[in-house]
């Protein structure tokens, strides 16, 4: 009995060295002197995320453990594909470092450039972080005002919806570029959000220019790609059968940018088809603001497109996400600059021009001479006596439920009866507003002008104002000074 356990004992150190000799994620072993031979042939910007992996696990055994700390996270920057064992490596340097003393921490040698590169790139990728992440949280701010506060205009909500996804996207790359947040999910949540970006973006411009919501039909077919991917995820991850052709197939269908690239093309086909029916029919700053939406996802799509070709290329994929989230970050920006200087373009209906209008386009309304009638007493009232063009918030919902109307009534009322559209109407009475004030206030100032008489930015009431007084609010203060 004391020689067979003493056999055991004998095999047991014999085998040792082994378990202590490195391995690969595959379980291969490692022989470090020829991986420092092999890489040292190399520049480091030639390494391969496997080739960082393995001097990480040299260092790792040679208790190197800020080195092999290193080593791990630019393992995991080019998308070492092993992310599970890889994370348990990185979990175990930070507990070891941390149990180091002052006096085991290596010093920084200011001849060491490599060393001093890293570092302050680590500092820049740290800024960069904490940028994406207040402008995401400025984007579901914005998003909540668009659904919450402008929800009279149905489109807004769409629009909400998107700057949701973007924000909660670019939330998510944070977690996952910063190492401390140790995110590392089998399939980021952005890959199923992805296909909600184009469906609301096309829905906001649909509803923008049309007078009735979209059934709820149609909104459920253009958020039908969603809700499958998002029913692959639940479904794949629970159900581990990697033989499983159709697993396979769902899971590749959910990560290929391909996939994605079509989806995101097609919608850029109809939002342009879309654009071409009202082209000729609408103003300049609502079809520059179509356009700018337009070109935005067609760089997006290109973008997909890239990641698709050369996602064989680590370094590529790591680069294009970060590509991906400025861009996202510019148009959040660039949105909320413009509901600040030009609210109306985003916040209000796209208003067809009543000459390019169809003659028939009332032919089936239900409005009788009488109600008719009613309803123009009750507009001209709410302008005349309640003096509602005041509210810069007023859109034609907002008026039609004050009057207790639908909305395409009461554009045919304010279309046939008082031979206007409704931002004509609304502008012509503010404009007149804004004559009375400078009549009774000489000395007022046009800054102030523009919020008494109703209007919320300045580009919008200089051109009201110049268009129907044929010069700038300064100069008709000035002639009547004279």
């Amino acid at each position: 009995m004391l020689s067979k356990n003493y056999s055991l004992v004998v095999i047991f150190f014999l085998l040792l060295p082994i378990y202590l000799i490195p391995q690969t994620a595959d379980g291969s072993l490692i022989d470090c002197n020829l991986a420092y031979t092999t890489t040292s042939s190399k520049l480091i910007n030639e390494y391969s995320a496997e080739d960082f992996y393995v001097l990480g696990l040299c260092e790792y055994q040679s208790n190197n453990y800020i080195k092999a700390y290193d080593h791990f996270i630019s393992a995991k920057s080019l998308g070492f594909a092993d992310k599970k064992v890889l994370h348990k490596f990185i979990a175990e340097c930070r507990k070891k470092i941390t149990n180091l003393s002052e006096n085991e921490l290596p010093i920084l040698e200011s001849n060491n450039q490599l060393e001093v590169n890293n570092y302050k790139h680590k500092v820049q990728v740290y800024l960069l972080n904490i940028i994406f992440i207040f402008i995401a949280i400025s984007g579901l701010i914005t998003s909540a005002l668009l659904i919450f506060k402008h929800r009279t205009e149905k489109s807004n909500m769409f629009l909400g919806f998107f700057l949701i996804v973007t924000s909660l996207t670019l939330i998510e790359l944070v977690f996952y570029w910063q190492d401390f947040f140790s995110y590392t999910p089998n399939v980021p949540i952005y890959r199923v959000l992805f296909f909600l970006i184009a469906p609301s973006l096309y829905l906001y411009l649909k509803t923008k220019h049309t007078e009735t919501f979209p059934a709820r039909k149609e909104i459920i077919f253009h958020y039908v790609p969603f809700f499958i991917v998002l029913l692959f995820l639940i479904v794949l991850y629970n159900l581990h059968d990697t033989n499983n052709m159709l697993l396979n197939g769902m899971d590749w269908a959910m990560n290929s940018n391909w996939v994605k690239a079509i989806h995101l093309s097609a919608y850029l086909v109809l939002i342009i088809a879309d654009f071409e029916k009202i082209n000729k029919h609408i103003a300049r700053g609502f079809k520059n603001w179509m356009l700018t939406l337009i070109v935005f996802i067609a760089i997006l799509t290109i973008f997909i497109v890239a990641r698709a070709t050369f996602e064989h290329i680590y370094v590529f994929d790591y680069i294009s996400k970060y590509f991906i989230a400025v861009y996202l970050i510019l148009f959040i920006v660039a949105l909320e600059i413009l509901m600040i200087i030009q609210p109306n373009i985003i916040l209000d209906t796209i208003q067809i021009q009543e000459a390019n209008k169809p003659k028939n386009k009332y032919k089936n309304s239900s409005l009788t001479a009488n109600m008719t009638i009613s309803v123009k007493a009750q507009v001209l009232d709410s302008l005349n006596i309640d003096k509602i063009y005041l509210d810069n918030t007023l859109t034609l919902t907002k008026l039609a439920n004050k009057i207790n109307v639908d909305r395409y009534s009461l554009s045919q009322v304010i279309n046939q009866e008082l031979k206007k559209n409704f931002y004509e109407l609304i502008n012509d009475h503010r404009i007149e507003e804004a004559v009375r004030i400078i009549k009774t206030k000489p000395t007022i100032q046009v800054v102030d002008l523009i919020y008494e008489c109703g209007f919320n930015n300045k580009v919008s009431f200089y051109k009201a104002f110049k268009k129907r007084m044929h010069m700038t609010p300064k100069e008709f203060i000035e002639k009547k000074d004279k």
